[in-house]
């Protein structure tokens, strides 16, 4: 791969998940973020509608108090080992987490980001088999669409054809992949209400077929990120706890994305009224400013661990703590977990008028995280070309906003600050962009 030319001569930065046909386009060089914007070295200002285009930026750029918070824990301790001792900031957002979490979510380890906290999470959870004497289990269930990160555990539960896994088979075995709920696209080929939820209802007939003494844990998002922002039906999740208590399997709920108030709620999971074994979050923990992930369980889970043997070097790092605090202060001052709420339902609103575009199927979301779903032909919901997905990424880029794309559809997901006439000017452009796509096909 060569790299990338700054001011005309090669770097030495490598990207992640960027194709040599791209770099050879030209890379943006962002330099500053203010708000819901952020500007490029040329002086280009852009509307971030995907928070940092991997969504963790909740309470916008450029907040000084939260500088300051890691400014002032990194002058009083930066660093200290999480094994044999602790520090008082990790301590303190146990502690608070304990408080927003779901109910009997009392335990936290904190890590680097999402991928090293589902590592964790299936650690504990083999770990905690383990020393009930149930070394057998090891094989994690996952959903076919699923992203739970890129670690050695992580890639295990991947249920997308990415190279990043293919490129690094043969994994670890036990994985064990089941359908997700894409009613929009039933992979199922039924119609919701008329499906009696096959797609949960199934997993029962896999674990007795993969042999439920060998099942460690079901992993899942509340809300799909591989599908863009796509919500199960509101059965779907307490029929996938049922079945994990029948058989004894820890159920992990991926809150990476859905997390500190994306969705509308605390956590993605409020909205099923379910409880978790475990969770994993990240992304929004920190609003980005450093790099912070967790993972939380049950007593249950915790308990009977004698030693949890597992170590990162960073683990409940005091820095990252006192950052994680100060951004989820930020969160209840400003009441934002209401706020995308209420700018979600603004927001939603506002681009329903989308569909009325022959190539736009279905626009969904829950808060302030949305989904755009493409298709060729309406009646018969024929996948769209991704090359037009890329090319509507591109066009809005060069009218001035930053958006994704997320399996076939366009993902939204702006920090939750976000103004109504920021979204208006977004979905202006949104109109613009579709409308010459449509053109063009």
């Amino acid at each position: 791969m060569a790299k990338i030319k700054e001011n005309g001569k090669k770097s030495s930065l490598i990207l992640c998940r960027t194709s040599q046909e791209v770099i050879d386009r030209g890379i943006p060089v962002i330099t500053r973020g203010e708000g819901c914007h952020v500007f490029d070295q040329e002086g280009n200002a852009y509307l971030d509608l995907v928070s940092g285009v991997t969504r963790p930026v909740h309470v916008g750029y450029g907040r000084k108090e939260l500088a300051q918070a890691i400014m002032d824990q990194a002058l009083e301790l930066p660093y200290f080992t999480p094994m044999f001792f602790t520090n008082p900031r990790a301590l303190e957002l146990s502690e608070v987490l304990s408080g927003l979490t779901p109910d009997k979510i009392d335990n936290f380890l904190f890590v680097c980001d999402g991928s090293e906290a589902v590592e964790t999470a299936m650690k504990l959870a083999k770990q905690y088999h383990s020393y009930k004497g149930e070394k057998q289990r090891f094989k994690v269930i996952s959903r076919r669409g699923a992203y739970h990160g890129v670690t050695s555990l992580a890639l295990r539960a991947l249920g997308t054809a990415l190279p990043m896994r293919h490129s690094m088979e043969p994994l670890a075995p036990g994985s064990v992949f089941v359908e997700s709920p894409y009613c929009f696209r039933c992979p199922l080929r039924l119609k919701y209400p008329d499906c009696e939820i096959a797609c949960a209802e199934d997993v029962r007939r896999i674990i007795e077929f993969e042999g439920p003494d060998q099942i460690s844990c079901f992993i899942g998002e509340p809300m799909q990120q591989g599908f863009g922002a796509l919500a199960p039906p509101p059965e779907y999740w307490p029929i996938i706890r049922d079945i994990c208590n029948d058989f004894g399997v820890l159920l992990i709920i991926d809150e990476i994305i859905c997390g500190f108030g994306r969705t509308g709620r605390w956590f993605g999971i409020d909205h099923f009224g379910i409880q978790p074994d475990l969770i994993t979050m990240a992304k929004g923990i920190s609003s980005g400013y450093v790099p912070l992930g967790a993972v939380g369980c049950t007593d249950e889970v915790i308990d009977p661990i004698d030693t949890f043997e597992h170590l990162h070097t960073y683990a409940n790092h005091p820095v990252a703590c006192a950052a994680g605090l100060k951004n989820i202060e930020i969160i209840k001052d400003e009441d934002l977990v209401k706020r995308s709420e209420e700018m979600g339902r603004y927001f939603l609103d506002a681009i329903k008028s989308l569909e009325e575009h022959p190539i736009v199927g279905e626009v969904r979301g829950n808060g302030l995280w949305l989904g755009i779903d493409f298709t060729t032909d309406k009646k018969t919901r024929a996948l769209f070309p991704m090359s037009r997905l890329n090319s509507l990424v591109d066009r809005a880029y060069h009218k001035g906003l930053i958006i994704k794309l997320m399996g076939l559809a366009l993902e939204l997901a702006p920090p939750l600050i976000i103004k109504k006439s920021e979204i208006d000017r977004g979905v202006e452009i949104l109109h613009e962009c579709i409308n010459e796509e449509a053109k063009a096909i």
